[in-house]
């Protein structure tokens, strides 16, 4: 949502974000603890082979009735919930910035992003008052305090950066094993 060409970023709510990182916590526990569910998915990023990522998201419990839609573009992915409107569809992905590279997905750095996000994931579920810090900053516009408390949990110089956009979060990672940037989103808004 823009206003005077400003994102508001408003639309986002504590019972909106803690389900969708509630869904996504096992998949990242699976790709962070198992090399070759890890290295499956990268498979099927790289081919962007839907078929094979809607059977690996079925091992970790997140059958199709549970999120809304799937996507890949080879250079990472896209997990969609439905959640109430005004947003309509909330996401969550890892992926490469469009137009730096085509089908190209690194097992070694999804896996240590994963294990990166983990702690975060599991505090903005079981600790309500947390969300609602990460939540009012998105929602106030404020960077510097989600910086903050993403930092006092995200605990790796990997990060690079943490933004405020599409009523959600970007944590920019960066790591010597991949030339690239990886993002690793959470967001949603208006269709």
């Amino acid at each position: 949502m823009k206003t005077n060409g400003k994102e508001t970023n408003r639309l986002v709510t504590v019972p909106v974000l803690r389900k969708t990182l509630a869904a996504m916590i096992p998949f990242y526990r699976r790709i962070a603890s198992d090399p070759t569910y890890a290295a499956a998915w990268t498979r099927g990023v790289r081919r962007a082979d839907l078929d094979a990522l809607i059977r690996l998201l079925r091992q970790v419990g997140l059958s199709e009735r549970r999120y809304a839609s799937l996507s890949t573009n080879g250079i990472g992915y896209f997990v969609d919930f439905n959640v109430p409107k005004p947003i309509v569809l909330y996401s969550n992905a890892t992926a490469i910035r469009p137009g730096t590279t085509q089908f190209y997905f690194n097992t070694r750095v999804h896996r240590a992003i994963a294990k990166a996000i983990l702690p975060l994931y599991q505090e903005i579920v079981s600790n309500r008052p947390f969300a609602c810090i990460v939540v009012r900053a998105i929602r106030s516009g404020n960077r510097a305090l989600l910086d903050r408390v993403v930092r006092s949990i995200v605990a790796t110089p990997h990060l690079r950066s943490v933004s405020i956009e599409s009523s959600g979060f970007r944590l920019g990672f960066k790591y010597a094993a991949s030339p690239f940037r990886f993002d690793n989103l959470t967001f949603g808004g208006e269709p």
